[in-house]
């Protein structure tokens, strides 16, 4: 029974890929889709810093359209808290980008985690331990 329920939410969760403008929606049967969702929220409440930054959707147009960036999207929002502020957020949604400006250039560079409901709001977490992690898995399921 626990197996089909969480069979029926992971197919009510959407992950998107973003590339070069194209949007990815990946199958849910995919080898690492769990493990991919478990990664980004685990990214999220061990975020260690948190961006002082306005974010309205014309930001996240830009960082789908002309970055790489995966995204989540949850059937309901969620209650997860924050080990930087210890603070409850209810995302229904979680973005991050995998290339630019919010990346940046260096070898480990932190994640930037933007997160909303209904829309994106300010002030994305950063993760400055996980990005690799997350690209390594990203790789392993056929993204490069």
């Amino acid at each position: 029974m626990l197996g089909s329920s969480c069979k029926e939410q992971r197919q009510d969760m959407k992950i998107i890929y973003y590339h070069g403008g194209e949007e990815i929606n990946l199958d849910p049967t995919l080898t690492g889709f769990t493990d991919l969702i478990k990664t980004v929220k685990n990214l999220l409440i061990s975020a260690d810093d948190m961006l002082k930054l306005a974010v309205d959707s014309m930001l996240i147009k830009k960082i789908k359209k002309e970055e790489s960036a995966i995204e989540i999207i949850y059937p309901k929002p969620v209650e997860l808290i924050s080990d930087y502020n210890h603070e409850a957020i209810h995302p229904d949604r979680i973005l991050i980008p995998l290339s630019g400006e919010f990346v940046g250039k260096s070898e480990n560079p932190p994640a930037t985690i933007f997160h909303g409901y209904p829309e994106y709001s300010a002030g994305p977490y950063r993760n400055h331990k996980g990005f690799g992690e997350l690209k390594k898995l990203l790789y392993d399921i056929g993204i490069k």
